[in-house]
């Protein structure tokens, strides 16, 4: 192996040649890369180890400065536009932005920045421009028909939008459903928004969701209060459109806030299709044009997430404030995210906090049992559950939302020990919601797992397979089933689809184990529970270690494979 040879101990031309070559190829460059000199060789590696501890703000600090004197390369142009994005420095994104469009013609999200600041300039030349050049190069092309609706919107002039047929399977089609709801109600059409609306499904995300929120006060103040509660029913509380409705800004919809909406959807999607940079991006974007909105700040807060910017994320959730509609559900983030990275005491200290601002909500009720249930206090869950379930039955809440209320409260139980309380609530909710995949898995994996009627249980775990046929959790049910019922055959084949839908679950992995063992196959039988053994939590490593070593005792095979 050649030796290591600290980049400190180079001769100082070497260094600086070796830059010059490292900025050409990030830039895709080839032969004459510019001098730089030898304080800027510092600076840049300076800016990469800040990069890479994670100090964004000492990073850009550097990226600035040295822009400043190595202004013509694309690749810092990148490496500043990245850090202003991180740290929030829109005004360092913009320079960089438009570094970028200068010197770098690949395909790039810095048009969609580009717009934005025109926008907000009302510079109607540049915004042209900007839209253009995301038309040419970006994969956020598609949205140039609807930047230039908002554009003609905020110039005074009609929007323009021509959505496509609605059997035209397009991305335009697809991201501006709700942005047509949006152009109208900016334009001041509230009937041709309520049409748009009719196209809608509140079951489309949160985005709907929002759009319903924003929605409601506006027509509420065009005088159809009405069909403005029934937007909001259900989704906050009532009081939301009192309120709204004091404040004269709620009463109609700017064209900044009907562009930070398909900033924020796209965001989501960014986020969701694992593109963070890109998503927060377009969530830096949405606070930018909209401050005050709070779907923004959740897009935003998630954005920092994902990029493990967990810091960055706090100060922005602490921002949405409770009077707001979209509080609660930014506090299920947070509680969420505690929950995940083991902090259950965090996680439950926050959910109490905000019960004790809305004792009654029923969202933050459920986020406390949730949170009891992560920690492992089954009792309290349960409880929370019970009531939430006595609730639901009171107020005449729809049926499959009593049934899901019933099944978490019923699963609560069981984790408790307490099958014997669990089993009629789960029958309960199944005749509530009948076809309800998850109550069907539920109600027969728990009979399986206790050896009760297990032709039955294989009945419940087969419905809900088809219903569900893509959940690895409900396909190793149906696996399962088979298993205890002594047909090793199909055992086998649902378990191994279950082993491929999830791969990282050791229950999934111990009952493939199992089943191979009980059809001879002892070294793929102690293979999956090898996996089993290095995926388990808990004390389930010792009853494993002792498969893998023993085999599985008779006491242990299903009623079938006992039979002489």
């Amino acid at each position: 192996m050649a030796p290591i040879i600290p980049i400190c101990n180079l001769p100082s031309r070497i260094i600086t040649i070796l830059f010059a070559l490292m900025v050409a190829a990030a830039s895709g460059g080839s032969a004459q890369a510019e001098e730089i000199s030898e304080g800027d060789v510092d600076l840049y590696f300076a800016a990469r180890v800040a990069e890479i501890d994670n100090r964004t703000e000492d990073a850009l600090a550097d990226y600035i400065k040295l822009s400043k004197s190595a202004d013509g390369s694309p690749a810092l142009a990148d490496r500043l536009f990245s850090n202003a994005i991180r740290a929030g420095d829109m005004t360092a994104a913009v320079r960089a932005a438009r570094l970028i469009e200068l010197n770098d013609p690949a395909v790039s999200a810095a048009p969609m920045l580009l717009f934005a600041d025109a926008f907000r300039r009302r510079d109607w030349a540049s915004a042209e421009l900007a839209t253009a050049q995301l038309e040419e190069k970006s994969n956020l092309g598609f949205t140039a028909p609807l930047l230039r609706a908002w554009a003609n919107l905020a110039k005074g002039e009609a929007h323009g939008f021509n959505p496509p047929p609605r059997n035209e399977q397009s991305l335009l089609g697809f991201y501006s459903n709700d942005q047509q709801v949006y152009l109208e109600l900016a334009a001041g059409n509230t009937d041709q928004a309520r049409r748009y609306l009719q196209n809608l499904s509140s079951g489309d995300g949160d985005y709907t969701r929002d759009l319903l929120i924003r929605a409601a006060p506006i027509f509420a103040a065009s005088g159809d209060g009405n069909y403005a509660a029934s937007l909001i029913d259900g989704i906050v509380d009532q009081n939301y459109l009192t309120t709204a409705q004091r404040v004269k800004a709620s009463r109609t919809l700017s064209p900044a806030q009907g562009l930070t909406a398909l900033n924020i959807r796209l965001a989501e999607a960014l986020i969701e299709q694992k593109v963070p940079e890109q998503g927060l991006l377009l969530a830096r974007i949405a606070v930018m044009l909209d401050p005050a909105s709070d779907t923004a700040k959740r897009a935003l807060a998630r954005a920092l997430l994902a990029l493990n910017l967990d810091d960055a994320a706090k100060p922005v959730w602490s921002a949405i404030k409770p009077s707001s509609p979209h509080w609660t559900q930014a506090v299920g983030e947070q509680v969420r995210y505690y929950s995940d990275v083991g902090n259950d005491v965090q996680a439950l200290s926050l959910v109490n906090a905000a019960l004790q601002k809305r004792p009654n909500s029923a969202n933050l009720l459920l986020l406390a049992a949730q949170a009891h249930e992560k920690a492992g206090q089954y009792s309290y869950a349960s409880d929370i559950y019970g009531r939430l379930s006595r609730d639901a039955e009171t107020n005449g809440i729809r049926p499959q939302q009593r049934a899901m209320f019933l099944l978490f409260y019923a699963n609560a139980l069981d984790k408790d020990g307490k099958w014997d309380q669990a089993k009629p609530l789960l029958t309960q909710a199944q005749r509530l919601d009948p076809n309800s995949p998850l109550i069907l898995n539920s109600l027969g994996y728990g009979l399986l797992e206790r050896r009760e009627d297990l032709a039955l249980a294989l009945n419940y775990v087969t419905r809900a397979h088809r219903l569900a046929p893509e959940s690895a959790a409900i396909t190793d049910s149906l696996g399962w089933g088979y298993y205890l019922n002594g047909d090793l055959k199909r055992a086998i084949t649902f378990l191994e689809k279950a082993v491929q839908q999830s791969g990282s679950d050791p229950a999934i992995n111990e009952h493939v184990g199992d089943a191979y063992w009980q059809a001879g196959r002892r070294v793929d039988a102690r293979y999956a529970w090898n996996v089993a053994v290095r995926l388990a939590k808990g004390g389930d490593e010792s009853r494993l270690m002792q498969k893998i070593t023993e085999g599985l005792p008779r006491e242990s095979l299903p009623p079938a494979a006992k039979k002489p």
